[in-house]
């Protein structure tokens, strides 16, 4: 198997055990209708993003990087056309993709070989 191919894999491990995570923390708080359920949605939509996906895809084909750097390049590049904007909402948009960058790059290091 190539790197690339080893790099896409973990990307993808890393994603489905993020909005796994998610998921369990969603139903923890199925109660709490405003706070952090609507927040905990939020990550889940863009975890799963078939865009964020694409692009962390086409930066590990396109600069042979690992999944980690793919990751970050994407978050960086999408915070930085987020925070530009004066939609208030948004901007808040930045903060959740910070989080699941975050949250992706936790899981990456745990599958790291």
């Amino acid at each position: 198997m190539s790197q690339k191919a080893k790099e896409k894999n973990r990307f993808l491990a890393a994603q489905q055990a993020a909005e796994a995570e998610i998921i369990s923390l969603q139903q923890l708080n199925e109660k709490d209708k405003e706070g952090q359920a609507e927040v905990l949605a939020v990550h889940r939509e863009l975890v799963s993003s078939r865009s964020f996906s694409d692009s962390v895809m086409t930066f590990i084909n396109k600069d042979h990087a690992n999944a980690e750097a793919a990751v970050e390049y994407t978050v960086n590049e999408i915070v930085s056309m987020l925070v530009l904007l004066e939609n208030d909402y948004m901007r808040q948009r930045a903060v959740n993709i910070k989080e699941i960058g975050n949250r992706l790059l936790r899981h990456l290091r745990i599958t790291k070989t």
